[in-house]
C-alpha cells in the first residue's frame, strides 16, 4: 500500500510540476516583480506549499531534518558571498560563463563553483550546465544593487551583524537567564539600539528597515481598506521620520496625518515633510507642524480619531504593551472612524507562516520581544479597552493589517469626569 501511495504521489507532482512551469500566465500572476501577486492564486498557492511541505516531513529521513538546522548557516553565509560578490548585477545583462564570472567578481573558481552550486539549489540563480552558464532568477533578480526593493540590505544585515547577534541564543533560554541574546553575545547591557548606535551600525539598521518598508508598500497600501478613513486624520504612534504615513498620503488624496514619536524621530519628520529637500515634502501640507508630536506612549498618547502602529508592539512585553494599547484608549476620540491599524505579524504555524516565525526569534535575540498569534491579538485587545475587529492579510508583506476599535463599554483606567 505504501508504495502505492508514493507511485501516485509522483506521478501527480510530475505532472504538476510540468503544468507550474509550463503555464506562463500563471507565473506572471504569481511572480511579477513590480506588481502584487493575484489575490485568488496567491492563497491557494500558499494552501499548497504547507501541503508540500507537510508531505515532505512526512518523507524526510529524521537525520536530515536535523541537519537542515545544524548546517542551515551555510545557506546564509553563502547567500551572504554572493552579495559581496555582486554576482546579480555582474548577471545583469544575461547569461554569463563561469569563467567569466569569477573573473569578474574576482573570485576563486573552486570556492564560487561550491557557492553558486548551494545557491541554485535553494532556488536562488540558475544555471545551464550544458554551457556552463549562470544567470539571474526571479531570486537573484531581487538583490540586484538598485532593485527597487533592496533586499540584499537584509542579506548583509542579517546575515552578518543579527547571524552574530543569535549566539547567544542558547544561554538566553535558561532559567536564570536575564539579558536578551544579542545582549549575551556582544557582553553587554545596554538595549541594541544604544549599542548599534555606539558600533556605527544605526545607519545600515534603518537602511535595511527603509528598503523593506518600500518593498511591502504595495501590499500596505492595497490590501487594508483605508478609504474607510481617507477623509479623517491618522497619527502613526512610533513613527519615526514619516515613512508610512507619506505612503498612505501619497495614495490617498484627502487623508491628513501625524506622527508621534520621541525627540529624534520627531526631529527627521519634521525635515522630512518641511525641509527645503524633505524626502515627503509632496505631503507636507497635510502633515500640519502641531501634528509632528514629541510624546512617549508608554506615558500618553494625544487624542486622535484614527491611529497606526507599525512594528512597535512586538517590542515589548504584554505588561508594557496592554499600558501602550491602554493610553491609545483613554485617547481616542469617539467617531464613526475610531480605530487603532496595528501593522505586525500574525504568528502562525505550517511553511508560510514561517517569516513569523522568523520574526519572533529575531525580536527575542534584538530586544527581548515576541510576535503574537490571533488569540494574543484577542486577549490584548480585551485587557486594555478594544475589541479585536478584523485582520487583513497583506500580499508581499511581512506583517498584517490588524484592526482595533474600541471597546465603549470599557472604563477601567478612564479618568472621571
Amino acid at each position: 500500500m505504501a508504495d502505492i501511495i508514493l507511485q501516485k504521489l509522483i506521478v501527480d507532482l510530475k505532472s504538476a510540476l510540468q503544468g507550474l512551469r509550463s503555464d506562463i500566465t500563471l507565473q506572471k500572476a504569481l511572480h511579477n516583480e513590480n506588481a502584487l501577486p493575484d489575490k485568488a492564486l496567491s492563497g491557494l498557492s500558499s494552501e499548497a506549499l504547507d501541503l508540500l511541505s507537510e508531505a515532505r516531513l512526512e518523507l524526510e529521513p529524521s537525520q536530515m531534518v536535523l541537519a537542515d538546522h545544524f548546517m542551515g548557516y551555510m545557506s546564509t553565509k553563502a547567500l551572504c558571498a554572493a552579495v559581496d560578490l555582486n554576482l546579480p548585477d555582474i548577471m545583469r545583462a544575461g547569461p554569463v560563463l563561469f569563467d567569466n564570472l569569477c573573473e569578474a567578481a574576482n573570485a576563486r573558481p573552486d570556492r564560487l563553483r561550491q557557492i553558486m552550486r548551494t545557491l541554485v539549489n535553494n532556488g536562488v540563480f540558475s544555471y545551464d550546465p550544458t554551457k556552463d552558464l549562470y544567470q539571474n532568477n526571479r531570486a537573484s533578480q531581487l538583490l540586484l544593487s538598485d532593485h527597487w526593493t533592496q533586499w540584499r540590505n537584509w542579506v548583509d544585515l542579517y546575515g552578518n551583524e543579527f547571524y552574530d547577534m543569535s549566539r547567544g541564543i542558547p544561554l538566553s533560554c535558561r532559567k536564570d537567564a536575564v539579558r536578551a541574546p544579542a545582549q549575551i553575545n556582544f557582553d553587554t547591557d545596554k538595549n541594541m539600539f544604544v549599542y548599534f548606535t555606539e558600533q556605527g551600525w544605526m545607519p545600515k539598521f534603518f537602511k535595511t528597515l527603509s528598503g523593506g518598508a518600500i518593498a511591502m508598500a504595495p501590499g500596505i497600501l492595497q490590501d487594508y481598506p483605508w478609504d474607510e478613513v481617507s477623509d479623517g486624520t491618522i497619527l502613526d504612534l512610533g513613527g519615526g521620520s514619516g515613512g508610512l504615513i507619506a505612503l498612505l498620503l501619497r495614495g490617498l488624496p484627502t487623508l491628513k496625518g501625524g506622527v508621534f514619536d520621541l525627540a529624534k524621530g520627531i526631529e527627521q519628520a519634521r525635515i522630512n515633510f518641511h525641509g527645503e529637500a524633505g524626502e515627503y515634502k509632496d505631503v507636507g501640507s497635510r502633515v500640519p507642524e502641531e501634528n509632528l508630536i514629541i510624546g512617549d506612549f508608554l506615558k500618553e498618547v494625544p487624542s486622535f480619531e484614527i491611529y497606526t502602529m507599525k512594528w512597535c508592539l512586538h517590542d515589548w512585553d504584554d505588561e508594557n504593551a496592554t499600558t501602550i494599547l491602554q493610553n491609545i484608549r483613554r485617547a481616542i476620540r469617539k467617531t464613526p472612524l475610531s480605530r487603532l491599524v496595528i501593522l505586525e505579524s500574525i504568528l502562525q504555524d505550517g511553511h508560510t507562516g514561517r517569516m513569523s516565525r522568523y520574526g519572533d526569534l529575531n525580536m527575542m535575540v534584538a530586544v527581548g520581544g515576541r510576535e503574537r498569534d490571533r488569540s494574543d491579538w484577542e486577549r490584548l485587545a480585551g485587557s486594555s479597552g478594544w475589541r479585536l475587529n478584523r485582520i487583513f492579510v497583506l500580499r508581499n508583506a511581512w506583517p498584517s493589517a490588524i484592526e482595533f476599535v474600541p471597546d465603549w463599554d470599557w472604563t477601567q483606567g478612564l479618568s472621571c469626569t
